[in-house]
């Protein structure tokens, strides 16, 4: 099957702006498309832009993040089946956020989720890091080992808390199969940021990651300092992921399945795949969410439930339209 990349240049970004729209419209209260910028009332206005788009904007953002470091990583770690939270961070942001559940359930305390959620992230991935350095060259050998270790650290403590208390696990399990669940739009400018930034500097460095795609020792021929490249988007990439696992949870299959789509409908230069991946990762994440608090409404799943779901059987296809 012969995809025709220009058509999928074109389709992504009109496709972003009308699942937008779609999914402002969609909740236990359906509001006509043409009511998004002409709301009939306050209350109808309110639930459009205090209550639904942060959240859709939200999952978009989470999404395209996911999206776009899983290409990184991809790129640079050589493995196609690498995805973002391979260097610890997913392990790390669960064991902050069931400490602060716990503590705030077991001590009275008021703890902030996201606060230990992220700096936990942090830690994680940066004991990978560190673990996997050898001189000032991180092979990428040692760094999935090293991901593996820290992970199964993180996990086994995070196991040991909930068991302590068994009040944390409601909420603990919400978080660990990530929620949109009450974004406020406050919770929004962080996360655009770093995505913003880290597009930006992916753009700038889409020739490197073409080059390194091509193999570490033709990369050097050509004149890329392979290691200083590999360093800023590991420190990059788990700099954003951290603060979007902080924000919501954590949400599998996005960051491994969506890189390959985007290659396939845009091609394999980074000029493009990088972009396509963002976009294709935002309307992926959003309409999972939409599913999510939909499906079952008022009850809502957790949205890594609904990804997943998604993703394996789009895998699948994926793995079956790739020559």
């Amino acid at each position: 099957m012969r995809i025709n990349y220009k058509a999928g240049r074109i389709i992504l970004p009109a496709l972003f702006i009308l699942i937008l729209f779609f999914n402002l419209s969609i909740g236990s209260v359906k509001i006509p498309i043409s009511q998004i910028f002409n709301a009939p009332n306050q209350r109808v206005e309110f639930l459009i832009w205090h209550v639904r788009f942060p959240r859709v904007l939200m999952g978009i953002i989470a999404g395209a993040a996911l999206s776009l470091v899983g290409s990184i990583f991809q790129t640079i770690m050589k493995n196609p089946l690498v995805d973002p939270y391979l260097i610890g961070t997913s392990a790390g942001a669960g064991f902050g956020a069931v400490l602060a559940i716990y503590t705030t359930v077991s001590f009275n305390k008021t703890i902030s989720v996201s606060v230990f959620s992220f700096l936990f992230s942090l830690l994680a991935s940066f004991l990978t890091i560190i673990l996997a350095k050898r001189k000032n060259i991180i092979p990428v050998t040692h760094l999935i080992l090293s991901g593996v270790l820290i992970s199964t650290i993180f996990s086994s403590a995070t196991i040991l808390l909930i068991n302590l208390s068994r009040k944390t696990l409601t909420n603990a399990y919400i978080w660990l199969f990530g929620s949109l669940s009450g974004i406020s739009i406050d919770e929004i400018y962080l996360p655009l940021v770093s995505l913003l930034l880290l597009l930006t500097i992916s753009y700038i460095k889409n020739k490197e990651l073409d080059a390194i795609a091509l193999g570490e020792e033709e990369a050097k021929l050509l004149g890329v300092e392979t290691e200083k490249i590999k360093w800023l988007f590991y420190l990059l990439g788990s700099f954003v992921i951290s603060i979007i696992v902080s924000k919501t949870g954590i949400i599998g299959f996005v960051g491994l399945i969506i890189p390959h789509a985007a290659r396939i409908l845009t091609g394999s230069k980074h000029r493009y795949s990088l972009w396509s991946s963002t976009l294709l990762g935002g309307i992926f994440l959003s309409i999972s969410d939409t599913i999510a608090r939909t499906i079952a409404s008022p009850i809502e799943i957790p949205i890594g439930v609904i990804t997943s779901f998604i993703g394996a059987p789009l895998m699948f296809i994926l793995l079956k339209t790739k020559k």
